[in-house]
Formats: C-alpha cells, sequence, structure tokens
C-alpha cells in the first residue's frame, strides 16, 4: 500500500463497510494467561455474590434498582457508594474507584489480586489449581500451607480458652497481670490475647489430638525440635500470647510476653540466675509469616488508618493495645525488627503518611538513625516521633493523653529533618569544623546508598542536599559535587572487592596450610536464590517477591519495567510483575495512576462495551498507537488477549481477565456513563465505530502531513524527490477533501 493509500481517510471507510478488515501489524504487548486461570477466575466470580461480600461488612440499603453504603475508602457521612448486583459492580464517585468483586477485596484490605482470589475462592469452595509447581503438596503436610494455617488458628484458640477460662493458678495470675497492665476484656478479646501454659507440649500435644505431626507444629512456628533427638517441645510457655495476623485478619504466627511472677518463679527453679527469658518472644520465619513483612494489627487498623491518612508505626504489640484502648485506631506495629522498605510498600496501599513511634530511650534514638535511608527511598511521607523522657507508648499514655501523643504526632519531623537535628544537636555549625565535616559525610554516606537512579529519587535527593545547604551554610553545587565524589569512591571500592572475590574464588586457598585443598570454582558455589520459572496464584508469596511488594494500590510502582514479566497477560499481572517470564515482547510502559481514558479513546472503549460484535472488528482494525493514554492501550490489548484466547468479548469477560484494581474502575466507570445515557445515542454503535475510525485517520493523517512538511523543510533532497513528495501531499489532502 503507498503512502498515499495508507493516508486516506476514505480507504479506512471503504474497507470497514466492506468488510474487509485490514490486519496492520504491530507489537503485541501482552501475552496469554492460562486458559485454565482464566476460567477459575470466572468460576470464582461466577459463584459470589457482590451484595453478600459487601454486606458482610458494611450496611447496604436498597436504593431504586441498586444498594448502596457508606464507603469505607472516605470519610463517609452519606452512603456514596452504589453496589450494582445485576452486573456484580460497586462504585465510589467521592473516590472514584470502582470494579467488581475482586477490587473491592483488594482496596478493602490492601492485597494483590491473587491473595484476594485466594480469599474469594475459599469463601465460595472453589479449589484453585495449582500451576506448573511440580508435585502437589499433601494436605496434612508440613508444606502445606493451608495446614500450617489450621495450626497455628487451633494453638490461638487453644491459648485464648486458657487465658479466658483456665482454672489453673498460672491463668489466674496471667488475667491479674493483664488487668494490672488496664487491658480490659473487650480489648481482650478483640485482640484474641491468651496465655501459653508453662508445659512442655500443651501445643504439641493439642495438635496430636487434631492429628497433625510434630513436623506440622515446627513448620508452623509453635514448637522447637529437640537438638540430636526425636521430637519436640512448645516453643511458648508461661506467658501471654498475642495472634499475629496477616491483612485479612487470619492467625499465622504467634508472639509472648514474660509474665514477671510466672518468669521468677522458673528463674527460681532453674538456679542459674536467669531472668525467664526475653521479655518478647515472637514466632520463627516459616511459610506463613515473614517478620520483616508482616504489621502487628494491620487488619484491625486499616480502615481508622484510611480515615486519618496516617498510620502510627510502634515497636510492641502492647503499644497497639494501649493506643487502641486510648482511642487511636491507626496504630500498628513492627515485630521484632526496623521498619523496613516492605513495610512502607504495604502502609502505603492505605495512606501516605507514616509516623514511626520510638521509646525515648537510648536504643529508641538509635533506632530513628537507621531508618534514613528508608526515607530517602521509599515514596512515602515517613515520619519520626521519638517520645520524651524514655517512655513507651503505653507509659505515655498513663501518664498523658491520647491527644497529646497525635499532637506530637502531627509535628514529627520527617527523617531527614530528625537526622540532621541530632547530628547538629550542640554543634555550632560556623565554628566546630570537624564535627560539621563529620555530619556532611554521614549524610551524604546515606545518599549514596539509594537505589539505581530514577527522576523521583533524584528530586528528592536535590530537595534534600537544598535542606543540607541551608544547615550547613554551604552551596548546594558544593555538595553535589562531594556527593558525586562519594558515589564514585563507593563504585570503585565495591569494583575492588569484586575483583578480589572473584581472584581469590578462582584461585582457591592461598594459605600454605590448605595448598592441597580442591579449588572451590564459582560454578560450585551455591547458586543465588531465584524465583522459580513459573508460578501459580498459590505458589505466589508475596513476602519473597520484591517486585510484588513494590505493586501498592494501583499495582504499577517505579521500575515496573525491570521486573520480570509474568506468564499471565501483562493485564492480569499488573499487580503482581514478580512471576518470571515466558519469552515474548517486552511489556509496555503501564498506565500511571489517575491516567483515566478520555475523548475519542473513551468514545470507542464505550462502543466496545456496548457492542462485543463490534469489539470482534475492532481488535483487528486498531492500532494501539493511535490511542492516547497507555490506560487505553492496555484496555485494547485486553481486548486483544480475549480474541486470541477465542473468548467473548463482552465487558464481563474483560473484567475476568482484568486484574489490576485501576483498569476495572475505568471499565465500571464506562459502564455507568453507558447506562446514564440509555436512550439519548441515536446512531448504532457500529455507525459512531466508523466515524471513529475515521477520526484516528484524520488524525494520522495531519501527524504525517506535519512529519512530511518538516522533512521537506530540513532535508536537502533532489529536486524531483521533493516534487514527488509534494505532489503525495496534494493528492492526500484532495482526498481527504473530498466529500463521502
Amino acid at each position: 500500500m503507498s503512502f498515499l493509500e495508507w493516508m486516506s481517510p476514505a480507504f479506512v471507510l471503504v474497507e470497514f463497510v466492506a468488510n474487509d478488515i485490514l490486519i496492520r501489524p504491530f507489537d503485541r504487548s501482552v501475552r496469554l494467561s492460562p486458559s485454565t486461570d482464566f476460567d477459575v477466575k470466572e468460576r470464582v466470580r461466577a459463584a459470589t455474590d457482590i451484595v453478600d461480600v459487601i454486606g458482610h461488612d458494611l450496611e447496604l440499603r436498597p436504593q431504586g434498582r441498586h444498594f448502596v453504603a457508606r464507603c469505607p475508602f472516605h470519610n463517609d457521612t452519606r452512603p456514596s457508594m452504589t453496589v450494582n448486583q445485576e452486573r456484580q459492580s460497586w462504585k465510589c464517585w467521592v473516590c472514584d474507584i470502582g470494579g467488581d468483586i475482586f477490587s473491592f477485596v483488594m482496596q478493602r484490605e490492601g492485597v494483590d489480586f491473587p491473595t484476594a482470589l485466594r480469599s474469594l475462592a475459599e469463601r465460595a469452595g472453589i479449589e484453585i489449581p495449582e500451576f506448573n509447581r511440580g508435585p502437589k503438596t499433601q494436605p496434612g503436610s508440613p508444606d502445606d500451607k493451608a495446614t500450617l494455617m489450621k495450626a497455628v488458628d487451633l494453638v490461638c484458640r487453644a491459648y485464648f480458652d486458657e487465658l479466658a477460662s483456665g482454672k489453673s493458678d498460672d491463668a489466674k495470675m496471667a488475667r491479674d497481670y493483664l488487668a494490672s497492665r488496664g487491658i480490659d476484656d473487650s480489648n481482650r478479646e478483640l485482640f484474641k490475647i491468651g496465655f501459653a501454659p508453662d508445659s512442655w507440649d500443651f501445643a504439641v500435644n493439642l495438635l496430636k489430638r487434631n492429628k497433625l505431626s510434630e513436623a506440622v507444629a515446627q513448620a508452623a512456628g509453635v514448637a522447637i525440635g529437640r537438638d540430636g533427638k526425636s521430637g519436640c517441645y512448645d516453643r511458648f510457655r508461661g506467658r501471654l500470647m498475642f495472634p499475629i495476623d496477616n491483612a485479612q485478619g487470619q492467625a499465622i504466627s504467634l508472639g509472648g510476653r514474660i509474665i514477671p511472677a510466672i518468669a521468677n518463679r522458673i528463674a527460681e527453679a532453674k538456679g542459674d540466675g536467669s531472668n525467664g527469658g526475653a521479655k518478647y518472644i515472637n514466632g520463627p520465619e516459616t511459610m506463613l509469616f515473614r517478620k520483616s513483612n508482616e504489621l502487628y494489627g494491620l487488619h484491625l487498623a486499616r480502615d481508622a488508618m484510611r480515615a486519618a491518612d496516617e498510620v502510627l508505626v510502634m515497636e510492641g504489640y502492647t503499644d497497639v493495645v494501649a493506643t487502641r484502648m486510648a482511642g487511636i485506631d491507626h496504630s500498628v506495629a513492627v515485630l521484632g525488627t526496623a521498619l523496613t522498605a516492605a513495610h512502607v510498600r504495604v502502609l502505603k496501599r492505605f495512606v501516605n503518611r507514616v509516623v514511626l513511634v520510638l521509646d525515648g530511650d537510648e536504643a529508641g534514638k538509635r533506632r530513628a538513625e537507621e531508618v534514613l535511608e528508608l526515607f530517602v527511598t521509599a515514596d512515602a511521607d515517613l515520619r519520626i516521633l521519638t517520645l520524651p523522657d524514655g517512655l513507651d507508648p503505653a507509659d505515655f499514655l498513663a501518664q498523658q493523653s491520647a491527644a497529646n501523643l497525635l499532637d506530637m504526632a502531627g509535628k514529627a519531623p520527617d527523617a531527614m529533618d530528625h537526622k540532621l537535628n541530632r547530628l547538629t544537636e550542640g554543634v555550632d555549625v560556623t565554628r566546630d569544623t570537624h564535627r560539621v565535616t563529620t555530619a556532611i559525610e554521614t549524610m551524604l554516606g546515606v545518599l549514596t546508598k539509594t537505589p539505581a537512579k530514577s527522576d523521583k529519587t533524584e528530586l528528592k535527593i536535590d530537595q534534600l542536599l537544598v535542606r543540607m545547604s541551608q544547615t550547613f551554610g554551604l552551596p548546594v553545587e558544593r555538595l553535589q559535587r562531594r556527593l558525586e565524589t562519594v558515589r564514585e569512591e563507593n563504585a570503585e571500592r565495591e569494583r575492588k572487592q569484586a575483583r578480589y572475590r572473584k581472584a581469590n574464588t578462582s584461585n582457591g586457598p592461598q594459605d600454605s596450610t590448605q595448598s592441597n585443598a580442591p579449588t572451590r570454582s564459582p560454578a560450585s558455589q551455591k547458586p543465588a536464590t531465584r524465583p522459580p520459572t513459573s508460578a501459580s496464584m498459590d505458589d505466589f508469596d508475596p513476602f519473597a517477591q520484591a517486585a510484588m511488594e513494590d505493586a501498592a494500590a494501583f499495582g504499577i510502582d517505579e521500575g515496573f519495567d525491570d521486573y520480570a514479566p509474568s506468564t499471565q497477560s501483562d493485564f492480569g499481572a499488573s499487580n503482581h510483575p514478580g512471576r518470571n517470564s515466558v519469552s515474548g515482547p517486552s511489556r509496555p510502559q503501564p498506565p500511571e495512576q489517575g491516567a483515566a481514558i478520555t475523548g475519542v479513546d473513551r468514545e470507542l472503549f464505550e462502543i466496545l462495551i456496548e457492542s462485543p460484535e463490534v469489539a470482534a472488528m475492532a481488535v483487528e482494525a486498531i492500532d494501539p498507537s493511535w490511542l492516547h493514554s497507555n490506560t487505553a492501550k492496555m484496555l485494547l490489548s485486553a481486548y486483544q488477549d480475549l480474541d486470541l484466547q477465542g473468548r467473548d468479548l463482552d465487558v464481563d469477560s474483560v473484567l475476568v481477565l482484568l486484574e489490576n484494581d485501576f483498569l476495572k474502575n475505568q471499565i465500571i466507570t464506562l459502564q455507568e456513563r453507558i447506562e446514564q445515557r440509555a436512550g439519548h445515542v441515536l446512531d448504532e454503535p457500529h455507525l459512531r465505530y466508523t466515524a471513529i475510525l475515521t477520526r484516528f485517520r484524520e488524525r494520522e493523517f495531519d501527524a504525517e502531513k506535519t512529519r512530511q512538511i518538516e522533512k521537506l523543510q530540513s532535508a536537502s533532497l533532489p529536486e524531483d524527490e521533493e516534487l514527488a513528495m509534494l505532489e503525495q501531499l496534494f493528492a492526500a489532502e484532495r482526498i481527504r477533501q473530498t466529500p463521502r
């Protein structure tokens, strides 16, 4: 086809009317989801009534043909969420979010699509088949997550019953101690606090009675194997027990706090001068529990966090209980670790402002120093609140009011200011050259630890350098040059270390006493841990996959293209890009959050939703490059995916394929627009589609004409080529102006 023919809008019209669709070559930007995966999602969707699921958490009331409820995602004083039972969709126009039952669970619980799918499948009694996992785990085995969840739940319930109604003297001491800390029955029940008897086999025997093995007890983290011997014993003994729940409120581990009276008795019995063990003990890392990812009390705090757009992060579970009792509901706690980037990614699904509340002792001050790097790299407003007089949150609230704590949290400095204040405390920045230089080098050292450059990170660093300039009275340019020098020095140091490691590994041990030892080559070393070549929904571990953790509320964060593409369609996988790739073309840059479909793109997709027949033609005729936004391009590719799978191109199928909550919201919004204008649009969908194709071609014509004119103006072409190009342009314009 010549340039003249291609540029002609008339050609498009004839092409469409004759039903002789031109299949234009373009890059496929997605890969197919396994058919079974689509079928499972469709089965779960069909077996779930959105009114039942939303009505379980929210008070729904009928309004016309729909239901309405107060939206849980903003401070809703009157019902602004609409639930459409017929279409199985929901929408809040105030928040401008909506979708199907999957996206509601994702938004409500702050989880990714696989977790929402598993949750709804369990609710519907549908088993999710496993894809490409190798041997299937057997129920009852220590490798089966469902079995471990059952074991932890059984032990938590037994501990709860022991505290609530146990007749032993120890149980009474535990209740007395709880009362002395001001924890009443309502909060004991809310947090499911229990008591672990001072027994070596209480939990182990409980699980045995429920036909769960000692191997399961150890894998669940409630028992410890005996060194060099068979058998195991209870991990927790004589302690107050705090179940650790995931974001869905399911117990995945436990934490135990010492009870002074029982601890003293145990220490006396041992006679070794011990103090009864550590004050707090958390369960170990298991298939269910990753300390650096989980936050205590998140499932209880998430709604209050959304309402406040802020979260207070404590250092212990008793601090969360204390703040909750004081009326502060938006608090959570880390579990034996410092605040991590994974924690921040989880919290960013709910809030923008994170306030780390630290004890006022020296340990708390040291921990405050450690989060500056996190502040620089995390896309969050991270604040540091160090409590006065060495107090922890519970002690502070016992002496002062919750209003005082909230006021201090509101005034808390960000991590950068906190660090600068600490470094310059008592320092005369105009005279104390040594301490000022040390402070500057410390700050720059932190900034060099940031990951590979991105525009957002670099902008943040530039702003931090401005603040350093104001603090130390030095030009920003001088600090920038020193930062680059420190970066180069660090890079050179790492290169030298890498060369040394390589030489040391290749040449074997250099010690003459070990000259006969076999050389250990790099190939013989233990390989770096890599994700499996493919993964199922069931096997997808959001804790093990850093890419999954980076996909926050919208599911597409910075660095998306750096992650391996999914075995599924990119639309199916936009919330969890960490799965490994099958071979295929590279994924496109996904839409930015808030890039709603507008203009002619919106008109096109409204037509496709109204008419699956037109959609079948559009998937072949529309070039993605014609579309204005990446959101529209991704939705078009979703239709193309469905077409390649031989599935219906109706809106229900599109929603089943999509796993990204933002894209689902776009579809629901378009459906609502179509419904609102019902009866007011006179032209049939195929006629409107023809007009849109013409508009696309005219837009391409204008763009190509501009390019050709610029080429004529800038290039030194032979005279005959210039004339030929001008003739083509004039001829194309005449065809364009010809009435049709």
